[in-house]
């Protein structure tokens, strides 16, 4: 076979013909079709490569019988199929970070209730994304982890690239010491970091749940299992369409974006690059939080009875993060109650998505409104060279103890299951700091790791994904209609 393009790396131009110089699957069927390529190197022309008039004649009307008989096969399908490119997107409806437009509020009041397979015996990959956790907890792990990580400008971008350098020589050489010790004290003896093995146990469970159409694996971006040998494992099972599922509910360019791009960039670095459907922010999705409530009210009790608050603590992010999905540049973090309603300005801001997601469970947990508060954990200070979004969870946890709030349940949204940023900097780290401002029991709700409600609930998410009918919240979707209708 010869490559047809332009330029270096050019991806073949497939011409049909009985030549004997290869097989190409004609897409969504069985049959294949034998294929020759036609032109080589930067810039190759027809003209320049000229094959000898006896072999161009034949190949030409071979050429012409093939695609007679691919658009017969397409007649008897029954559909005809356009050319697209193996690397797909959202459904017409999403874009990154968006719930839904006001074409699918209508479709979303109607429950996707009954198990969705893949049509007739196609198999498809479902890979769960993540950031990733360091290999142990000795500082040279934590340290080659945080190199990867950190050095992401999704993750941290300060501009211009020397000061970043500067300040990540200063971060690598002091933080993963206090980092390791703090993995230390979650690190469970015989199965290693919580985050990974209730990943896998999640895996596990959406694998029984899903059945033998779907393939689950994970895929980490600076850690094992990397995304690149995911998607390599899934492609030699013979799978080529795969859902990748960002396990953060909400969109930030630091999680979500990152993890994706990643994914993207290993995706178009294979040569058979794979079909790839996405799955949104699911925030605001009934089943998301439908397995929240369940675990939340399990905690503190219906009506958070068995607390006196219920604090939501959300992993910050810079404020940068939050102001660049504004395209106006004059809403997001400018406007008094910009985070009040979403709407299609705030739609892709990690902020406004996070205090969605609390009055959403707030409205299904019936909490009063003065027993409930929202806060922003996690952030890096860099020696205050960066703004992160307020307010933070350390000081609230102080202020609501000494305000006689004796016992406070807190809840991690934007976490789906359980890490060091739950496990210590909450459950540990935060309760320490509870108890010594005056209150008594900081009450940490444990994320939805494996359990049966979210393995059932994820599976229905990425079941209603594929149907092209997810179910979000009917007043998100009313914000962001009424938006779209001004």
């Amino acid at each position: 076979s010869r490559r047809a393009g332009f330029g270096p790396g050019a991806r073949a131009m497939e011409v049909a013909a009985p030549c004997g110089l290869g097989l190409k699957r004609i897409a969504g069927t069985s049959h294949s079709v034998p294929v020759t390529r036609i032109g080589r190197g930067h810039g190759a022309h027809a003209h320049r490569h000229p094959l000898p008039r006896s072999r161009a004649a034949t190949a030409a009307a071979s050429a012409a019988a093939a695609v007679g008989t691919v658009a017969a096969i397409g007649q008897r399908m029954g559909r005809r199929r356009e050319p697209s490119a193996r690397l797909s997107s959202y459904p017409p409806e999403f874009s990154v970070g968006t719930t839904t437009s006001p074409a699918t509020t209508a479709s979303s009041a109607s429950a996707v209730s009954a198990p969705l397979a893949p049509p007739g015996d196609r198999r498809v990959g479902v890979l769960l994304l993540n950031i990733g956790t360091p290999a142990s907890t000795s500082v040279e792990d934590v340290r080659s982890y945080l190199k990867l990580f950190l050095a992401d400008d999704r993750v941290i971008e300060i501009k211009p690239p020397l000061l970043k350098s500067l300040l990540l020589e200063v971060l690598l050489a002091t933080r993963p010491a206090a980092s390791a010790k703090n993995y230390q004290k979650i690190w469970d003896p015989e199965r290693g970091s919580p985050l990974l093995f209730h990943t896998q146990d999640l895996t596990a469970g959406l694998q029984e749940e899903l059945g033998p159409n779907y393939l689950v694996r994970i895929g980490m971006a600076y850690s094992e299992p990397f995304v690149s040998d995911a998607l390599r494992s899934i492609a030699d099972s013979g799978v080529d369409e795969v859902v990748l599922v960002p396990m953060f509910p909400h969109f930030a360019s630091s999680t979500t974006g990152s993890i994706l791009a990643n994914a993207y960039r290993t995706c178009a670095d294979l040569f058979c690059t794979p079909f790839i459907r996405v799955i949104p922010p699911f925030y605001s999705n009934e089943s998301y939080l439908s397995a929240m409530t369940a675990v939340i009210t399990e905690s503190v009790g219906h009506r958070g009875d068995d607390v006196d608050h219920v604090l939501f603590s959300f992993h910050g992010v810079p404020e940068a993060q939050c102001t660049q999905t504004d395209d106006s540049g004059e809403f997001c973090l400018k406007q008094p109650g910009c985070c009040a309603r979403m709407n299609v300005v705030n739609r892709n801001c990690y902020r406004a998505q996070c205090f969605e997601t609390a009055r959403l469970l707030v409205q299904r947990l019936e909490l009063p409104d003065d027993k409930w508060s929202v806060a922003f954990q996690s952030r890096l200070t860099l020696r205050g060279t960066i703004q992160w979004i307020r307010p933070y969870t350390d000081e609230a946890i102080v202020d609501l103890a000494r305000h006689g709030k004796h016992r406070v349940g807190i809840v991690a949204p934007s976490f789906t299951a359980d890490c060091v940023e739950t496990l210590e900097e909450l459950g540990i780290t935060g309760r320490e700091e509870f108890e010594e401002a005056g209150g008594k029991d900081l009450v940490l709700v444990p994320c939805l790791n494996s359990s049966d409600d979210w393995v059932r609930s994820l599976s229905q998410i990425i079941r209603e994904q594929l149907a092209g009918a997810p179910r979000i919240a009917a007043s998100t979707a009313q914000g962001l209609a009424v938006a779209e209708g001004l």
